[in-house]
């Protein structure tokens, strides 16, 4: 039997914003990327955009695995955004942190 697959994407976010909330809308759309090298590049672009000014902030690296994207997830992403497909995530580098 032929089962769904199951994604792992990255992305990056200010620190201040990883918590309970993490995937609650804000407005703002998240940049999910295939390769981790990749993420981590536009992050440092990133970070170096901000760190000479007073908006320096930490970013954290995510590493995000989603549900099983069956049909009914792609429904539920469309509904309900990126919350509901969001299985599992983790931080796998913090960068710029005091």
């Amino acid at each position: 039997m032929h089962s769904a697959p199951i994604l792992t994407l990255y992305t990056f976010i200010n620190k201040s914003a990883v918590g309970e909330d993490r995937w609650r809308e804000t407005g703002i759309p998240e940049i999910f990327y295939e390769d981790v090298d990749e993420a981590r590049r536009d992050m440092l672009e990133v970070h170096e955009e901000h760190s000479s000014g007073p908006d320096t902030f930490p970013l954290c690296l995510e590493k995000v695995e989603t549900i099983p994207m069956t049909k009914s997830a792609i429904m539920a992403l469309l509904n309900h955004g990126v919350k509901a497909i969001i299985d599992r995530y983790e931080i796998i580098e913090e960068f710029g942190g005091a």
